[in-house]
């Protein structure tokens, strides 16, 4: 090999790794200087309270507002900052297509009503409450 080669062989050696190990770092800046997202448009829900038969209140959230991961169940909580945390839940029976909700949350607290995979926790809402849920306040 002639001795330009040689010289253009170890350069490629050096620069091919340099040019790699660059480009990660590079792409957690974007990552990091990207614009905030969007607000996400979600029913907020409020949890609710009911009398049971023994005079005891429980705890009710939608059914549809439960998710589940391995042995956990967990909902979404839209806090007063309008963005959410996942809270992981200890559940009882079901009623009228909610949940008894044994601990984890508090009356009052706004839960999303209807659980959607694309959520993730951090997000920042925009929470719409419906004239039924209103009511029952």
């Amino acid at each position: 090999m002639s001795m330009d080669i040689k010289k253009r062989f170890v350069f490629l050696l050096v620069a091919i790794p340099l040019l790699v190990a660059g480009c990660g770092n590079h792409e957690q800046e974007l990552k990091k200087s990207r614009p905030q997202e969007l607000p996400v448009a979600v029913a907020g829900v409020p949890v609710r309270t009911a009398v049971e038969t023994g005079g005891g209140e429980v705890l009710l959230v939608p059914l549809s507002a439960i998710f589940r991961k391995g042995e956990l169940t967990g909902i979404f909580v839209v806090g007063a900052d309008n963005r959410l945390t996942v809270r992981w839940i200890s559940t009882g029976r079901s009623m009228n297509n909610n949940l008894v909700v044994l601990g984890g949350l508090d009356k009052g607290e706004f839960v999303v009503g209807t659980y959607r995979s694309a959520l993730e926790e951090g997000v920042t809402v925009i929470k719409s409450v419906t004239a039924e849920d209103q009511t029952h306040e």
